[in-house]
């Protein structure tokens, strides 16, 4: 087996100055396409149809759609790392992003809207493919789950900041589309940052994989890999991570976005329940990073299956008709958001090595985000049927103990690169 793909348990964050920033970075990537993607919909949405008459309902409901044509978009960028590199497709996915929340800002009918959604949404995820996750695996392709636990808090920070941040914005600009325009700009400053001051891999920047002067360097920019996007595809373990992945991160998503509905239905004041959906938030970003340190101590599969155990028992606590039970979900649940987007690039990493996974992690980045999109089909269902979203949790959790016995059954042991398995039966040849 390469060495090079071996296991750590190190969950130290000495990253060394350069990998810190590589983590800052990771940190805002995840903060913007949070921001763009989930939590300004609660300024844009209102605003947009209050000034042109749009119904709020079918605004929503376009999200849906442009999450899953997003995720072919994350297939293509993903083959364009591949040949043009992280840094590089980065920088055109940022510029292009900017210049989609500005058009989103500005659109004023409806088909306009849908359309500059739909690409605003493929760009973002774009963006937390490769700057958010890529890089990360990239640079700590051993202690990834520590190093993803710090920069996952950035979807935690945008869910608690990024309302108020556009809200003020607008006030000062006249309206929400001068504070797409100025958020837009954001990203051009970025791209900008990123070709100035980031690099695909730590030899680039003259620092070592994980911080480690022990560790193998890589030479060169080129991809060197025998995984191709059908190997990867006819490997069982990619079916799984996605799959399971998926069904965490539909819990977690369908918490965030029926939360203020589910405490008004329990019979929460509106004004207390924007407080605890806040609190929740803020409570994820100790969530990240405790996953990203379980992750890192303890192994990737043993951190998932306990995550799995415990938004479960959160999930129970749901049930009872209980105030006291009520808020140990919502912090229990809360603590759980982070979590769910830890586990794809760190198992990923740990399978398919460090270059393996630039070509498998857009394939189950993708085979998640289907899974994960289900969780409005299952809130609707449960409205729909019961009249509550009761139901919907009930799965929910069902779902969370299926997705952890899923992982408990996986072999997370790193697999044999191809290129390195024609390296062997090659020389073997020569031997012979």
């Amino acid at each position: 087996m390469n060495n090079s793909n071996k296991i750590s348990y190190d969950a130290r964050s000495n990253f060394g100055a350069k990998g810190w920033w590589i983590i800052i970075y990771s940190f805002i990537s995840f903060y913007l396409y949070g921001g763009a993607t989930n939590s300004a919909l609660n300024t844009v949405i209102p605003m947009q149809s209050a000034k042109y008459g749009w119904d709020p309902a079918t605004l929503l409901s376009l999200s849906t759609p442009a999450g899953l044509i997003a995720l072919v978009v994350c297939l293509f960028f993903g083959k364009m790392v591949a040949k043009k590199g992280l840094v590089n497709t980065e920088i055109v996915v940022l510029v292009l992003a900017g210049l989609s929340v500005i058009w989103w800002g500005s659109v004023t009918t409806l088909t306009g809207y849908a359309i500059a959604l739909i690409v605003m949404v493929c760009l973002m995820n774009t963006i937390q493919l490769i700057g958010g996750n890529m890089i990360i695996t990239n640079w700590f392709p051993k202690k990834k789950g520590i190093a993803i636990g710090w920069a996952t808090m950035g979807l935690n920070v945008s869910s608690a900041t990024i309302v108020l941040i556009l809200t003020k914005l607008a006030d000062a600009l006249g309206g929400i589309k001068g504070a797409l325009i100025a958020f837009g700009c954001v990203f051009f400053v970025l791209a900008i940052v990123t070709k100035l001051f980031v690099k695909d891999y730590p030899e680039q920047m003259g620092a070592y994989p994980d911080n480690n002067p022990e560790e193998v360097r890589k030479t060169g920019t080129k991809l060197n890999t025998g995984w191709t996007n059908k190997l990867v595809l006819k490997q069982k373990e990619t079916w799984i991570m996605g799959i399971a992945n998926g069904l965490y991160g539909m819990i977690t998503i369908g918490f965030v976005s029926q939360l203020i509905p589910t405490l008004l239905q329990r019979g929460i004041p509106k004004p207390e329940a924007l407080m605890w959906m806040t609190i929740a938030s803020l409570f994820g970003i100790v969530g990240s990073y405790t996953c990203g340190y379980l992750d890192q101590k303890f192994g990737a599969k043993k951190s998932a299956v306990f995550y799995g155990i415990f938004v479960a028992i959160g999930l129970i606590f749901f049930l009872i008709p209980n105030r006291a039970c009520l808020i140990i979900f919502i912090f229990m649940l809360g603590f759980s958001l982070g979590g769910s987007n830890n586990y794809p690039p760190s198992m990923t990493v740990q399978i398919f090595g460090r270059e393996g996974s630039i070509i498998a992690f857009p394939i189950i980045y993708t085979i998640t985000g289907v899974f994960r999109s289900l969780c409005y089909v299952v809130l609707a269902a449960s409205l729909a049927l019961t009249g509550s979203y009761t139901g919907g949790y009930i799965a929910y959790g069902v779902f969370a103990i299926v997705a952890a016995i899923m992982f408990a059954l996986m072999d997370l042991n790193p697999k044999q690169d191809p290129a390195d398995l024609d390296l062997i039966v090659n020389n073997s040849a020569i031997e012979a």
